[in-house]
């Protein structure tokens, strides 16, 4: 399984773990772990949210 390691690295990069970052944005923990597992894909506005929470372009952590 291939991980999304620019999402985790970027969530590492803030401090944060990813309980910490899925309360942040309001997701479930098991949710994000889902996306960084890549066993689910965001639609644009999740992943614009996830980019603003963290301070990067989405395109830089998803590549859309």
């Amino acid at each position: 399984m291939e991980q999304n390691l620019k999402l985790l690295t970027a969530i590492r990069e803030r401090g944060m773990r990813q309980v910490d970052f899925a309360k942040a944005v309001g997701d479930h923990f098991t949710f994000v772990s889902r996306v960084v597992n890549r066993w689910i894909n965001l639609d644009p506005a999740r992943q614009e949210k996830y980019a603003r929470v963290l301070g990067k372009p989405a395109q830089e952590l998803f590549g859309t």
